[in-house]
């Protein structure tokens, strides 16, 4: 086999070969198979297999969200370019083909001449002479034509009943053939082979040989392909991974879960912001809503400062706030609420908190009222305005006593003096109306007054407590609601006296001035008492007894009188706010 490029050939060769398949000019061919070359097939199977590796590539983790393909990295782009350079080259190539073969001015295929077999599929001719055959028989409905070396072509043929008379044709041409080139007679060369050169050429035919016609690009098609690579390659790159993307995000979204959104953040970008700062976090504040705890709003909040969805996350908080604050207001105690409050200092439900609170101090206040005694009109009133100062100011209420100076017991004492049963000194009245004496007097009418305010107005709501006694001139300021007690023991101008054992003893009028203050308030409760007690001799009049000595009698009498005083001021006080138990 020798191979002949038919567009180097001389133009008379050319035209004689032209002649020959085109026109039946001498020697026209005895078989023929019309047609082109595979290879325009093959570089479509290049460009399709491309094509193909391409869609693959394309389509690995496409869409993914738990994919670390989801989205290509740069490290993956020169991949779409070796894919699509493959592509446009095989389809760049395959159409070179077509356009040289469709620029042949013969129409392509296989010839057998009496000299040889030329294989003019394309221009690059492939010849083999007939001397070198080794076998031509039919095989079934074509001729096979083999030659030395094993290559063997097919020639169909119109009427398979005609095989045999082919072969015999066949052979006497290779012999004919055999002969011109033993004898190389011209004109026998001439007949039998159509690219024999002969010796004389017509002289009014064109000189210049056929002309290969190319693609437009020409040689060039490498570069077109790298080309249409270059252009294709990172735009299909980033096509591929915006599709992916928009296709991680839509899954994403359908989800609408944490762990779908996590995923997205790990393997996508477009939409990071959006899921990132919104519908995460948005995702999670469910999470955390569904656990039905405060605890776990506030630890979302704390592990998301600044977040974009603060007001979604502070609605949520208020909700769960708001829910909480109705199971502390079901047991109805302040201090439900009041832990409520501690529990969560920043809960935000304030006004409603203010309402729970306020409803407690109106129902107890109601509850004081419906047992409140209705003689006194401003004692309820003065209630009714203490409920509302601790509603705002807390539960603190206070009970002090002050000492008035007594302006009779030095006359009293000098009376007591002249009388026939002085016993001395221990018969001084004043004696006994001292601050030492009346400490124990102001603790137990204060432990009174604590306890009955105490658990009289509503016990959650107060905290009652015994001041200390107040020594200025005036009634100081007060930082909390006090009840002051001013309490002053004068001589009634009345005398008595005893002889079991001997003594002289006075009559005593306690002055009580009690004033109920209200921090900010210029209008106290007031209420006044005069309590007259005369000696109270008949408690040394116990025959069961022994005579008691000169100073225990004395004390006796004036500390029964004090405490009775005392007492009977206590009850008169608190008859104006409480009902008397029986």
């Amino acid at each position: 086999m020798k191979a002949v490029d038919f567009y180097k050939l001389p133009r008379a060769i050319q035209d004689r070969f032209v002649g020959s398949v085109m026109s039946g000019f001498p020697p026209a061919p005895i078989l023929a198979v019309k047609g082109g070359t595979s290879t325009k097939l093959v570089w479509l199977g290049v460009s399709g297999a491309s094509f193909i590796a391409l869609i693959v590539a394309a389509r690995l983790g496409y869409g993914a969200l738990e994919s670390g393909l989801s989205l290509h990295s740069a490290k993956v782009l020169p991949l779409y370019l070796v894919l699509v350079f493959g592509v446009a080259f095989g389809l760049v190539q395959a159409f070179a083909r077509v356009v040289r073969e469709r620029a042949l001015p013969y129409t392509a295929g296989v010839y057998l001449f009496p000299s040889c077999l030329i294989d003019a599929r394309d221009d690059q001719f492939r010849i083999y002479e007939t001397r070198d055959l080794s076998g031509v028989d039919p095989q079934g409905n074509a001729i096979r034509v083999v030659f030395a070396g094993g290559v063997q072509f097919l020639f169909p043929l119109g009427k398979p009943e005609t095989a045999r008379e082919i072969v015999e044709q066949i052979q006497a041409a290779r012999d004919r053939a055999m002969r011109a080139h033993a004898t190389e007679d011209p004109k026998e060369l001439v007949a039998v082979d159509p690219l024999h050169n002969p010796r004389f050429s017509s002289p009014v035919g064109p000189r210049d040989a056929y002309e290969l016609r190319r693609a437009p690009w020409g040689k060039l098609g490498p570069v077109v392909a790298a080309g249409v690579a270059i252009v294709l390659g990172p735009t299909l790159w980033m096509l591929r991974n915006s599709g992916s993307d928009k296709n991680m995000y839509a899954l994403a979204t359908k989800a609408n879960d944490s762990a779908s959104y996590r995923l997205y953040l790990d393997h996508g970008d477009a939409f990071k912001g959006e899921v990132g700062d919104v519908l995460l976090p948005r995702s999670e504040l469910r999470d955390a809503e569904k656990t039905g705890t405060v605890e776990a709003l506030l630890l979302y909040k704390k592990n998301h400062p600044g977040s974009k969805i603060a007001n979604e996350v502070a609605a949520s908080i208020r909700k769960a706030m708001l829910e909480e604050l109705e199971k502390a207001k079901q047991p109805g105690t302040l201090a439900a609420l009041q832990d409520f409050a501690k529990r969560y200092p920043e809960h935000g439900v304030q006004p409603e908190l203010d309402a729970a609170i306020h409803a407690v101090y109106a129902r107890e206040l109601e509850v004081y009222k419906k047992k409140a005694p209705k003689k006194d009109a401003g004692a309820t009133a003065f209630v009714e305005r203490l409920f509302a100062y601790a509603e705002k100011h807390g539960p603190a209420v206070e009970v002090r006593f002050k000492r008035k100076a007594p302006t009779t017991m030095e006359r009293a004492d000098q009376f007591i003096l002249k009388t026939p049963t002085f016993m001395g000194v221990v018969s001084y009245p004043s004696r006994f109306f001292d601050e030492k004496h009346a400490g124990p007097r102001e603790a137990a009418l204060g432990k009174t007054l604590v306890t009955q305010f105490d658990g009289g107005l509503a016990d959650e709501l107060f905290e009652v407590g015994l001041g200390p006694v107040v020594t200025e001139a005036d009634l100081p300021e007060v930082k909390v609601p006090t009840l002051f007690v001013t309490h002053v023991a004068e001589w009634s101008g009345h005398n008595y006296t005893a002889s079991r054992p001997r003594g002289s003893y006075i009559g005593v009028n306690f002055g009580f001035e009690a004033a109920f203050v209200i921090p900010g308030e210029p209008k106290p409760y007031k209420f006044k008492a005069d309590i007259f007690k005369h000696a109270a001799t008949h408690v040394l009049n116990n025959p069961d007894e022994p005579i008691l000595a000169p100073g225990q009698a004395e004390e006796k009498v004036y500390e029964t009188m004090g405490q009775d005083a005392f007492e009977q001021f206590g009850k008169r006080l608190l008859a104006g706010f409480f009902v008397a138990q029986k």
